[in-house]
């Protein structure tokens, strides 16, 4: 059971952050300063290796077999639910700034 919890705490930290990039690179200017280039740099390297870690435990099945002996397993629980803890987080911040910006426009169009 921890491997199975644990597993699907990396593939929910790279669903959060693979979906922060997205958000990140398409709705918010990125582009036009050294820190938003960085941040959205940081942001696709994150959610790459994260899905690519997911896709690994999917495709070798490693997700539903049995727990490695030691400590690993539950290292990796305790760590990936803080991850996805923190990369859930930073989404929420991505969506509140988007709505934000949006609300924004709206208002300077009227």
């Amino acid at each position: 059971m921890i491997q199975f919890v644990g597993g699907l705490l990396v593939i929910a930290s790279a669903v959060f952050a693979a979906t922060a990039a997205l958000l990140y690179g398409t709705r918010f200017p990125w582009w036009r300063s050294a820190d938003g280039r960085h941040l959205f740099a940081y942001q696709v390297v994150i959610g790459a290796a994260l899905t690519l870690w997911a896709g690994r435990l999917i495709a070798t099945d490693q997700l539903t077999g049995p727990a490695e002996p030691g400590p690993w397993p539950y290292i990796r629980l305790v760590w990936f639910g803080l991850i996805a803890w923190v990369l859930g987080w930073r989404l929420l911040i991505i969506t509140r700034a988007w709505r934000e910006q949006r609300r924004d426009r709206v208002k300077e169009e009227r």
